[in-house]
Formats: C-alpha cells, sequence, structure tokens
C-alpha cells in the first residue's frame, strides 16, 4: 500500500468548506488556492487519484507549509491538513528522494551530530569573519545569520554527564537538542540552574543525537527512525523520573512523534510508550513539580508576554504552565499579547526556502509584539527565538527574546 493510500479516507473528509481559510498564515500571504489546505488536501487526492503528476506547482504547495496545525483547528470536522501534507511529503521522498540538494544536505547534517558541529564551527569561524567584515549581509532569505549565535565549545562539552544537589528531591535527564547544543548554549546553563535549584540532579548523556523531526517532517522515516531509536535507546536505562525537553519542537517529536514513528513496529513499541510517558516540556515539568518561590529575588520591573510556539500549543497542549511560570517571578508584568498563539514564520527549512512568505508571517507577529507593549517577548522553542530575534531587529523594534528558562534563573541567585 502507497503513503497516499494509507491516508486517502482522510483525504475524502475535508468537505471543501473553506474555514481553513481564516486560519491559514500561508494563504493570507499569497492569497492562492494551494497556499490553504482544501487546496492541498485537493491536489494531494489529485495524486493520490493519478489525476496530476509530481510537478512544480504540486511540490511548492506541498513543501510551502508551515506544518502549524492552525487548520485543524479550524476545521469543523477537524481535518489535520498537517499530517496530510506530511503523507504527501512522504510520498515525494519515497518517489523522488528530497530536493533540492541544499536541503537534502541540510537535512543530512541536522541527523548527523559530528557534521552539525562542524557545520556550526565553520559559520562561527570563518562565516562570522566574513560576515562581519561585509555591511549590508545581516539576513540571509530572511533568517538573521548575523545575529545568530553559536556556542564556542558546544553545550554537551562544557558540562558533566551527572551533576547533583545537596539534597535531591528528583532526579531528571535532559534532552538537550541541537540548536539549545551548538547555538543557545546560555540557554541549556538556564534550564540546568533552574532544575538544580529545585533540587533536581539532572543527567546528561552525551551521546544525544537530532530527535529526527526536521527529517519526520520532510517525510524521511528511515533517517527519522534511526535517530529516535538512539535517543530512547540513549535516555531509558538513566532511572529517573523525566526527560526534560526546553525545545517545544522536541517535546513534540519525542512525546508524541516517536509513537507514529513506530505504531507498526509491535515490537518496539512498548519501549517507545515507556520513553513517551517519560518525556516533560520543561515549563510543563516545572509546573508540575513546583517553583521553589523562596529562593527567588526581584530584578528590575519588566514587561513580559509569551509567544505560543506551534509544537506547544497545538502539538502537546502546553500552553498555561509557561505563562504561570512567568507571573511567578517578582517584578514581572505580564501582558498576553494578541494572537499569542499565531505562527512566527520560522517552521525549520520553511523560513529559508520560502522566505518572502516567512518574512511577511514574522513582520505581522513583530507588530503584535510592539502594540502589547512589552519589553520581552519569553518562548519556548529554540527556532521561535532566533526567528522573533531577528525579525524585531529587522523591523527596527527594540523588544529581547528570550526562553522561559532565561528569565526563570535571572530571578535566582547564584
Amino acid at each position: 500500500m502507497g503513503v497516499l493510500a494509507e491516508v486517502y479516507e482522510m483525504l475524502n473528509t475535508c468537505n471543501k468548506c473553506g474555514f481553513c481559510h481564516t486560519s491559514c498564515k500561508t494563504y493570507k500571504v499569497d492569497g492562492a488556492e494551494t497556499k490553504v489546505a482544501r487546496g492541498r488536501i485537493q491536489l494531494i487526492k489529485a495524486v493520490a487519484d493519478g489525476k496530476i503528476k509530481l510537478d512544480a506547482d504540486y511540490k511548492d504547495a506541498i513543501n510551502s507549509c508551515l506544518l502549524c496545525g492552525e487548520c485543524a483547528i479550524a476545521c469543523p470536522s477537524g481535518v489535520s491538513g498537517k499530517e496530510l501534507v506530511m503523507a504527501a511529503r512522504r510520498d515525494l521522498k519515497l518517489k523522488n528522494g528530497v530536493k533540492p540538494f541544499a536541503k537534502s544536505y541540510a537535512l543530512n547534517t541536522l541527523a548527523n551530530p559530528n557534521k552539525l558541529e562542524r557545520a556550526f564551527k565553520l559559520f562561527g569561524g570563518i562565516g562570522k569573519s566574513i560576515l562581519n567584515k561585509v555591511d549590508g549581509i545581516d539576513y540571509f532569505r530572511g533568517v538573521d545569520i548575523k545575529g545568530m549565535n553559536v556556542a564556542q565549545v558546544p553545550f554537551l562539552d562544557q558540562v558533566p554527564s551527572r551533576i547533583l544537589v545537596a539534597q535531591p528531591k528528583h532526579k531528571v535527564a535532559f534532552y538537550v537538542g541541537c540548536f539549545l547544543n551548538f547555538s543557545l548554549d546560555d540557554t541549556a546553563k538556564s534550564v540546568v540552574k533552574v532544575l538544580t535549584k529545585n533540587d533536581c540532579e539532572v543527567i546528561i548523556p552525551k551521546e544525544q543525537v537530532c530527535c529526527g523531526l526536521p527529517q519526520y517532517a520532510y517525510g524521511d522515516f528511515e533517517t527519522a527512525r534511526g535517530n529516535a531509536r538512539k535517543t530512547i535507546d540513549t535516555f531509558l536505562d538513566k532511572k529517573i523520573e523525566a526527560i526534560i525537553v526546553a525545545c517545544g519542537s522536541c517535546a513534540a517529536m519525542l512525546q508524541k512523534d516517536y509513537l507514529k514513528l513506530f505504531a507498526n513496529d509491535v515490537t518496539y513499541l512498548p519501549k517507545v510508550k515507556r520513553f513517551t510517558s517519560l518525556v516533560k516540556e520543561f515549563s510543563e515539568y516545572m509546573a508540575e513539580i513546583g517553583v521553589d518561590e523562596s529562593k527567588l529575588h526581584s530584578f528590575t520591573p519588566v514587561k513580559v508576554t509569551y509567544h505560543d510556539p506551534c509544537h506547544m500549543v497545538r502539538g502537546i497542549k502546553v500552553t498555561e504552565q509557561p505563562r504561570k511560570l512567568l507571573k511567578s517571578l517578582p517584578r514581572v508584568e505580564y501582558i498576553e499579547m494578541f494572537e499569542a498563539n499565531r505562527c512566527c514564520g520560522a517552521s525549520g527549512l520553511v523560513q529559508a526556502f520560502y522566505h518572502e512568505m516567512a518574512t511577511d508571517i514574522t513582520r505581522q507577529k513583530a507588530k503584535n509584539i510592539e502594540d502589547s507593549g512589552v519589553e520581552v517577548v519569553a518562548t519556548s522553542c529554540p527556532a521561535c527565538i532566533m526567528r522573533l530575534q531577528g525579525g524585531i531587529n529587522m523591523v527596527g523594534q527594540k523588544q529581547k527574546v528570550m526562553h522561559v528558562a532565561d528569565l526563570i534563573a535571572r530571578a535566582y541567585e547564584d
């Protein structure tokens, strides 16, 4: 049975009402029927029926989807355009491979920690040196490349594999993820600081790899499963109460999508279920065990809002926990911004290959942030942090984008 045959029944549940038009950000930018769930679903069905070929227009429609999941919320029938687009991408991968070469190279690099480390070192060394000498190249295809931080040493090489506390009440493992390891290492340190301040012994396995989400999103299930197996086998033998993930996208992959990846593997699936039951997004876990507010100290008053990453709000349904944590911080004035759960335009590689569309989406998000009157935007996804900060800088605004863990860590005295 082909990939599209597996989802054919779901393709037929779309009643073509057009409610998805109200929520789809790519449609609001482009205005074409092929850039909304209804149109994409009809194209996928036409391919499944053999009525159209896998031409450039079809690939453009499928690959430009943000996978934000907003269409399923608007759909009266609950049709998941995201799942159908992912099936179409998997079908494309099986028939044509991942194209163009730049996308294939990026996905292969992300899947391999050694290649990814070399790529970050090259960019942080020669790449940054060249960029700093050339005026006018702050952004590449809408991405703030000059402002992108590169860790001088990967986080996993900066810390021991086990961090003890005086009187441990909890024992957790920290799944770091690619960008916290190679770029936002200070945020990774904030996660550890908050956990240890709240009496958590932290295990940090050094043999961690990419969760597999980039490959999964573009239909390379074989590579995604390989990385998933490595991740599961690495963390399951640690005798811990939770696996902490400080990236909303990684958390959704580890907590939900691993179950889909191995749904038909009856031998390995029980192990997957044990693993996924342990996965907790950072703010989800901290809200569960409670932040020790007696150790918090006041800092300069600050107005803060929160941006919901797509994988958090529509993937693992974690929305109230980060807000609760932010509101608990001394002298933080929390302000809810308009459309807090609106996609920021990052969406993995979409921002690079559909940069004009992504930039328009980011600009609207930046306007919502400006209108809220805050100084700091907190969020729970490294990709969102980089996308939002770049977008804010691009339009000349002054807000600082921070991870929730960074704000909490700042409220603890060393």
